[in-house]
């Protein structure tokens, strides 16, 4: 794959949608297009050339969201170039070495360098992403049950039973050791890690006296964080016809189930503030 491919081809898309969803439908192909005549890697991940590894990171993902080919229906061909060529900016520039010698490519005018081009773009995502749900069990769900019991005190209407908290548990100690042992259902819940790990950086960089855009946050971020392990065990059940009940079971789903509903209200009401 060529470093940068400005292709003068455009394919068209519906026109059948909202307002609301042109709007959106536009800005994902000029954001497909922004990667795509992006003059180095720099600007392909849209960062400095003094960022960090995380922020390397965090780049890569927030385009991931907008550029994956699974995003365009059908299927937009420019959306795949740009989402490889944004696997290999990510590649190339979160490699100290790699980083090195493409700097110094660019320094003596030479023929960009282009790292692990033989790499598959979808691994490196799966890669990414396999990083991204340990650091959240290890993070964010340790600090889960510290959330619900502050939340039965602070929201009396609002009350996460104990016996709920123990399935949830469950629940998330059942998807730890899955993902441990196999990635193939990563793809199934790509987009919402990358929107929780999101929505983490949105809470970490907010001030401390902004309370409801912060209780607003911890809410939306638990309640996508409950998501995932039904929309696993959705899954398991269409892979397992024998098995009905999924990974999970009916009492551990109907726990999570009845705890996001709580959520969602709670998400309305300090909305509504």
């Amino acid at each position: 794959m060529p470093f940068i491919n400005p292709s003068s081809c455009h394919s068209t898309h519906p026109s059948y949608l909202s307002t609301k969803e042109q709007q959106y439908d536009g800005e994902k192909y000029r954001f497909v297009e922004q990667i795509l005549i992006a003059p180095d890697y720099y600007r392909v991940l849209d960062i400095s050339k003094d960022a960090s590894n995380e922020e390397i990171r965090r780049a890569y993902i927030r385009r991931s969201r907008v550029c994956h080919p699974d995003k365009f229906v059908p299927p937009y061909a420019r959306a795949t170039e740009s989402f490889q060529l944004l696997s290999l900016a990510y590649e190339t520039l979160s490699n100290p070495s790699s980083k090195l010698m493409y700097d110094l490519s660019k320094q003596k005018g030479s023929v960009p360098f282009v790292a692990g081009d033989d790499e598959n773009p979808n691994d490196t995502l799966q890669r990414v992403l396999h990083q991204l749900f340990i650091e959240m069990m290890e993070g964010e769900f340790s600090t889960m049950r510290v959330f619900f019991n502050g939340l039965n005190e602070t929201n009396p209407g609002m009350q996460v039973s104990e016996d709920a908290i123990i399935h949830i548990e469950l629940a998330f100690r059942k998807m730890r050791q899955l993902f441990l042992s196999t990635h193939q259902y990563y793809k199934v819940i790509q987009f919402e890690l990358m929107r929780l790990y999101e929505l983490q950086h949105e809470l970490r960089d907010l001030s401390y006296f902004n309370v409801w855009r912060r209780m607003q946050l911890s809410i939306t971020i638990c309640k996508v964080l409950l998501q995932l392990p039904i929309m696993i065990n959705a899954e398991s059940k269409e892979k397992q016809h024998t098995h009905q009940d999924g990974i999970l079971g009916v009492r551990v789903e109907s726990a999570l189930q009845l705890v996001i509903g709580l959520l969602e209200k709670g998400e309305r009401y300090v909305t509504s503030w």
